[in-house]
């Protein structure tokens, strides 16, 4: 088995672009058992991967390491909401975010994340999906207000201006309370 340094593997990760050779030095930091959340995201963001091949290799990292899977998961949600032109992978950075969330319920941030990505004009990923997902989250996290606000937001840019209203008094007493 060969061994390779952080270092080395760093440079690789970051700049191939060969598929190929990102998954054989992938194969090899696997195989030394390294436990670097650090170079893993930079394999994750590397142009040279395939949609498929990020979901692949994000799961055999949490699988490996499920002490990284909130932190992979939630990476791979970015990734993939920035991927999105038309919206097209908007759905696989729901499912990424709501990962991130089952792996670690009290975190705000997949919660966030989700509201913030919502295509109105697409309706991607559906709206109801959203906004159920959302609303869940306000049971599990400390900072409540946050995530009332954010489904305000939502219900303003849908027109609803009743149920906007209604969570953004909720967000303010939330506020208030200091959560």
């Amino acid at each position: 088995m060969p061994r390779i340094t952080k270092k080395e593997l760093e440079r690789i990760f970051r700049a191939s672009s060969s598929a190929d050779e990102l998954f054989d030095y992938f194969r090899i930091a696997i195989e030394n058992k390294l436990k670097d959340a650090y170079l893993y995201k930079i394999l994750l963001w590397n142009k040279a991967l395939s949609p498929d091949e990020i979901s692949m290799y994000a799961e055999q990292i949490c699988k490996i390491h499920p002490d990284l899977s909130y932190q992979t998961y939630y990476w791979v949600g970015q990734i993939f909401s920035s991927l999105s032109i038309y919206g097209e992978y908007y759905d696989k950075a729901f499912e990424y975010f709501k990962k991130a969330s089952i792996v670690n319920s009290s975190a705000l941030e997949p919660y966030l994340a989700i509201a913030k990505l919502y295509n109105f004009d697409l309706n991607i990923p559906e709206f109801e999906n959203i906004i159920r997902f959302v609303k869940k989250g306000i049971d599990n996290i400390e900072l409540k207000s946050k995530l009332c606000f954010a489904l305000s937001k939502l219900y303003k840019r849908k027109g609803d201006r009743e149920t906007e209203r209604t969570y953004q008094k909720l967000g303010e007493k939330y506020q208030r309370e200091g959560r």
